[in-house]
C-alpha cells in the first residue's frame, strides 16, 4: 500500500508519515550491486543495516541491529534453541549473519561469494534441491 518513492513517502504531511518505517527498498538500475551495496554502508554507517537478496542493485535497508541473524536468535531463544542446533541456508549477502551464527551453515551452489566465505558447508543449487539433499542426508546421519 504504500509504495512510493522515499521523498513522497517520509514527507512530514506524507501518507506513510504516521506509520513506522519498516524496511527501505533501495534500486539502481546500472550500478554494481556489489559496488552499491558498499556505498550505502559506507553512507550509511550504523545507522541502519544494509543488504541485498537479489542479484540486481536492490537494496535493503533496515533498522540497526535488524536481520535474519537478529530475529531467528530471538525466535530461538524464545523457545530455548541454541545456536548451535540451527542449521541455516543461504545464497545472497543477507544471508550471512545467519549464516555465521548458526551452528551448522550451507551455502547453496548458486549462491554470493560473500555467503560461501561465511558458511561452514556448501549445497547444490536452489533449483537442484540443494536445501532438501542437506536435510535428507542429515537424517540418514540420525539413524
Amino acid at each position: 500500500d504504500n509504495l512510493m518513492p522515499a521523498e513522497d513517502l517520509l514527507a512530514p504531511d506524507g501518507p506513510g508519515a504516521a506509520e513506522p518505517v519498516l524496511k527501505i527498498l533501495a534500486y539502481h538500475p546500472s550500478l554494481d550491486p556489489d559496488g552499491f551495496l558498499t556505498s550505502a554502508r559506507l553512507a550509511i554507517g550504523d545507522r541502519a543495516n544494509v543488504t541485498r537478496s537479489s542479484p540486481s542493485a536492490l537494496l535493503e535497508i533496515s533498522g540497526p541491529g535488524v536481520s535474519k541473524a537478529s530475529t531467528l536468535a530471538l525466535c530461538c531463544a524464545e523457545r530455548g534453541i541454541s545456536h548451535e542446533e540451527v542449521v541455516a541456508f543461504g545464497d545472497m549477502p543477507n544471508d550471512v549473519e545467519m549464516l555465521t551464527w548458526a551452528g551448522r551453515s550451507y551455502a547453496m551452489g548458486n549462491a554470493h561469494p560473500d555467503v560461501i566465505a561465511a558458511a561452514s558447508g556448501r549445497t547444490v543449487a536452489n533449483n537442484d534441491d540443494g536445501v532438501a539433499l542437506v536435510i535428507e542426508r542429515m537424517l540418514a546421519e540420525r539413524r
